[in-house]
């Protein structure tokens, strides 16, 4: 699990394929594969902070 500033998210989602985005009112939760084909779920909360988790290799 990582913590990422905003542009750390906006290049990380730029380079990524999002396959679901869920609105849980307080923040997004987005599924999908990042830039090297690897899942991932990551979480956009209210106040703008982001948490990403990828499987390990």
């Amino acid at each position: 699990m990582r913590f990422l500033s905003l542009d750390e998210t906006a290049a990380y989602l730029e380079a990524a394929t999002i396959e679901q985005s869920i609105d849980k009112g307080h923040c997004f939760v987005h599924i999908g594969l990042n830039a090297m084909g690897g899942k991932f779920v990551m979480m956009n909360d209210a106040q703008g902070d982001t948490v990403v988790t990828e499987p390990s290799a």
